[in-house]
């Protein structure tokens, strides 16, 4: 029997699922309401997270004057914050065990930054250095997502198209990432669409009770984010730079190029 050419399908039988995100906030604002969805359903989620998102910007006002932890310390009580209110119980860093290769030495993925190189393409920021996750070695990184897929074992892979959701260097570098682990492990991968909804290859659902579970985990992320409300299609929010976005209520899904 050939395997099935519904993501939905492979999704709806899966029992658990590696998630696999950049930084701290992609969760919620690329699945939050899938992954909200999910856990109600009864789904075992693991979520793995590449970097801390040190070079994240901050919301004006969102710290205390008197603050003074790192961001990338904020930023880890924040993602805590938001997987417990998608319903998550499960969560790693990449390069930090049972996500590490077996042997190597625990190792920190920084976040890249980013900047447009030219319009329409993103690069690593210019402070980004040999550290950072978009720059260090790809087989090391793969070997280490590899590590948690055989811990695991999940039924499905869930990570960024080619895109990587707006083609953030580090976004990019986690699709290659999750490419190559779930193809190691034999176990299907499905990707979560950047592209325009009409998109033939992507497959949409609606995620209806997910709101108030979304809203909780974004307005989780104040230094990165303002909520500016609900609406019927999903949770207004500004960008720390400014940008009005909606963090929607729906998923579009598509099997890679070349899947069966």
């Amino acid at each position: 029997m050939s395997a099935p050419t519904d993501p939905w399908a492979l999704l709806d039988a899966a029992s658990t699922v590696v998630a696999v995100h950049a930084h701290p906030d992609d969760e919620s604002l690329s699945t939050g309401a899938l992954l909200a969805a999910l856990t109600a359903a009864g789904t075992r989620v693991v979520l793995v997270t590449a970097t801390r998102g040190e070079e994240g910007e901050i919301v004006p006002g969102a710290l205390g004057a008197d603050e003074s932890r790192p961001l990338e310390e904020i930023r880890e009580a924040e993602i805590d914050r938001a997987v417990a209110a998608l319903g998550l119980t499960e969560r790693h860093w990449l390069g930090i065990a049972p996500a590490l290769a077996p042997g190597a030495a625990p190792r920190r993925y920084r976040d890249s930054g980013m900047q447009w190189v030219r319009e329409g393409l993103a690069g690593p920021s210019d402070t980004a250095g040999p550290e950072s996750f978009s720059l260090q070695p790809l087989e090391g990184e793969v070997a280490d997502l590899h590590a948690l897929l055989e811990a695991v074992r999940p039924d499905v892979v869930l990570g960024y198209d080619d895109e990587g959701t707006y083609g953030h260097p580090d976004h990019v570098r986690a699709h290659h990432v999750a490419v190559g682990a779930a193809e190691r492990a034999g176990i299907p991968l499905l990707q979560v669409a950047s592209g325009t909804p009409d998109d033939p290859r992507t497959r949409w659902r609606e995620h209806p009770g997910t709101a108030e579970a979304v809203q909780r985990a974004v307005d989780s992320y104040r230094t990165q984010l303002t909520v500016r409300g609900r609406r019927a299609d999903g949770i207004a929010i500004r960008h720390v730079g400014g940008q009005d976005d909606l963090v929607a209520l729906r998923t579009g899904l598509h099997m890679p190029p070349g899947a069966p």
